[in-house]
């Protein structure tokens, strides 16, 4: 979040959720700017059978793990303006963003 927001000095403070949120999709209240193109839609989550908080918040697996069954995740809500961190078990079901690196041969 520090590419984001430079001056955030703890998660919770951090304005990035603002900034990387679609300009529309979310609950009411809660679209973003959309500063970097990222467009970040809420796609809520997957856990144990049923879908939870879709239009009111997204969740992201980072590439980092923690053990075997944790991995840091990223997520937005509707009424807040900042990006969450956290581990969370493998087993809840959160988004993914792909990137491609076109610098890479292909």
């Amino acid at each position: 979040m520090k590419y984001v927001d430079p001056d955030a000095t703890e998660d919770w403070e951090n304005t990035a959720g603002t900034k990387l949120k679609s300009a529309s999709g979310w609950s009411v209240g809660g679209n973003g700017t959309d500063e970097y193109g990222f467009s970040a839609l809420p796609g809520g989550l997957r856990w144990s059978g049923s879908f939870y908080d879709v239009g009111n918040g997204g969740g992201w697996w980072s590439a980092t793990e923690a053990d075997a069954t944790r991995a840091s995740y990223r997520g937005m809500y509707y009424g807040h303006g900042y990006v969450d961190s956290a581990w969370h078990n493998k087993t809840i079901m959160f988004s993914l963003r792909c990137v491609r690196d076109f610098a890479a041969p292909q």
